[in-house]
């Protein structure tokens, strides 16, 4: 049995209903998003149902393409590690990362019946691909910096965004001579997670951009799985892994 969280547009509402009652006689358990949500910031209850899932399954329809909030959805399933299984129920502009991804394909069958009987068939196989929940890397491989570069700053300016993590999607700009980052509330960029040290790096200007230099964290500060030793210059799109669980990025927007 899975956790399954279904990422639609709410024009697709008749197709989704039939979705939940196939997955719930196979066993799993889908979660819906219960729109509209007035008054509160939705991506929290997003991101706390993403986190606890087992898997997301994007919907693929023209008006699922254009929803910037099923991006952010099936955006963020990839950046906790969740396994992300599109379901292309009509022709659409599909995103590139979706593309790479194993998915199912409605639009090729001429009979939703034998598509049904597809699905059913080849879930099982396709579910027990899943990475571990959380997102975590398993014991002895390195953990990875994939992330998905959906939401940019649209002032000109220096920039750290969040990836990946309690803080995901957050944006800081950079507009001292040193900015520092950790999980201590003193910290210009506070990020509460245990795997960031308390006081973790620093980000010092080097003439028209910013250098990054740990500063004795615990879990370490790495860029392309290689630990950060002493002051490295920084470029516009570098992913910075804080520990194991969190990512951040440097962007630059002129």
């Amino acid at each position: 049995m899975a956790n399954v969280f279904l990422s639609y547009s709410p024009k697709d509402q008749r197709f989704v209903a039939g979705l939940r009652e196939v997955l719930v006689r196979a066993g799993h358990k889908p979660w819906i998003d219960p729109r509209p949500r007035p008054g509160q910031d939705w991506r929290l209850d997003i991101d706390d149902a993403i986190r606890s899932s087992d898997a997301l399954m994007v919907v693929v329809t023209p008006a699922a393409a254009e929803s910037v909030y099923v991006t952010y959805e099936w955006a963020s399933a990839l950046a906790y590690g969740k396994k992300v299984i599109p379901i292309i129920v009509r022709p659409a502009d599909v995103h590139p990362r979706l593309e790479t991804l194993e998915r199912f394909d409605m639009s090729g069958f001429t009979d939703a019946a034998h598509f049904w009987d597809y699905f059913v068939r080849e879930l099982p196989r396709v579910l027990s691909e899943m990475p571990q929940t959380g997102g975590l890397p398993q014991q002895g491989r390195a953990a990875a910096t994939e992330y998905i570069r959906v939401n940019m700053p649209q002032e000109p300016g220096t920039w750290i965004v969040v990836r990946r993590g309690p803080n995901l999607n957050d944006m800081f700009k950079l507009d001292k001579d040193v900015v520092t980052l950790g999980r201590d509330k003193a910290n210009d960029i506070s990020i509460e997670d245990p795997e960031v040290s308390r006081f973790h790096l620093r980000f010092m200007r080097r003439d028209r951009g910013y250098g990054m230099e740990d500063v004795g964290s615990t879990n370490g500060t790495f860029v392309q799985n290689r630990r950060v030793d002493g002051l490295m210059t920084l470029t516009p799109g570098t992913a910075i892994r804080l520990g194991d669980s969190v990512i951040i990025s440097y962007e630059v927007v002129r």
